[in-house]
């Protein structure tokens, strides 16, 4: 390392650094603004020492280590596409796929324009593999759906099954809302493109939730005056369900669909419907 060292010097002189006082075993030079001692002992070993008295070895291993301090802080982390903001449209779909709904669900028909969901995913944890292009992905979420139902119909159970049931007015909201904890876990890679922070991303997996509640809103005019029916009820939905998700996305925007498989009302208790949301994802 000293001869490197020295010899690398020695180069330096020849491309224009000046050599401006020299004794019998010392010479001095300056580069650029940094004063530089050579010293040659009787045993032909070289030391070079700057105006500082550090040794210049010594400030090479520091600068190395620097660079490669700084080399591990700007390595892009595995960052999942789970935590940020959602929002997407929601709709049932049947057995098949179709958006036409069985004949004992046309309680649950519902306004697409207007109904829709978001989701706050607060929290994430992603473990990277090969080099953090793959990985797998987790955290928890908060997801809150309405429907807006087109019927004029409050939700009940009638012979052991939810159906709705026609109200004796003129509604201009129905609306039925949920809301779940949400726990993922998915498979995502990430290639990419124009640098490492910028990555297609390509991801699946499946959702588990938890619902922490639902209700209907009814609202309506009576004698001029705008009025609105609370009902809070299980209104026999799943306390728990699982869902697939996909998403696909580019830096930290993606579109996402989530599909649940479960019917939205516990087995035997309602109409076979099936929750999905389709929707544009914004990471953090």
């Amino acid at each position: 390392m000293k001869r490197f060292t020295s010899l690398a010097l020695v180069l330096l002189f020849g491309i224009g650094i000046s050599v401006y006082s020299q004794e019998a075993d010392t010479s001095k030079v300056r580069i650029g603004k940094k004063k530089y001692t050579i010293i040659v002992d009787d045993g032909k070993e070289v030391r070079i020492i700057t105006d500082d008295n550090n040794m210049v070895e010594e400030e090479i291993e520091e600068i190395v280590i620097h660079e490669h301090a700084t080399e591990r802080k700007h390595k892009k982390r595995m960052d999942g596409t789970w935590e940020g903001f959602e929002f997407g449209l929601t709709n049932f779909v049947n057995s098949d796929l179709g958006l036409d709904l069985p004949a004992d669900a046309g309680f649950m028909d519902v306004d697409m324009g207007r109904s829709w969901g978001f989701s706050l995913n607060f929290a994430e944890k992603s473990l990277g593999f090969a080099s953090n292009y793959f990985g797998v992905v987790t955290g928890l979420g908060l997801e809150y759906n309405r429907y807006i139902l087109l019927n004029d119909v409050k939700i009940t159970e009638v012979d052991g099954l939810m159906t709705g049931v026609p109200v004796d007015m003129n509604l201009d909201n129905n609306r039925l809302s949920t809301t779940y904890i949400n726990l993922p876990l998915m498979a995502e890679v990430q290639i990419p493109v124009y640098g490492e922070n910028k990555r297609v991303i390509l991801s699946g997996g499946v959702i588990g939730g938890l619902r922490i509640g639902s209700r209907q809103v009814q609202k309506f005019i009576n004698n001029g005056e705008k009025e609105k029916i609370k009902t809070k009820d299980t209104f026999n939905l799943r306390d728990f369900r699982y869902g697939f998700t996909a998403r696909v996305g580019y830096g930290d925007v993606a579109l996402f669909a989530n599909y649940y498989p479960q019917t939205m009302f516990n087995d035997g208790m309602g109409p076979d419907i099936y929750p999905i949301t389709v929707g544009i994802h914004f990471g953090d």
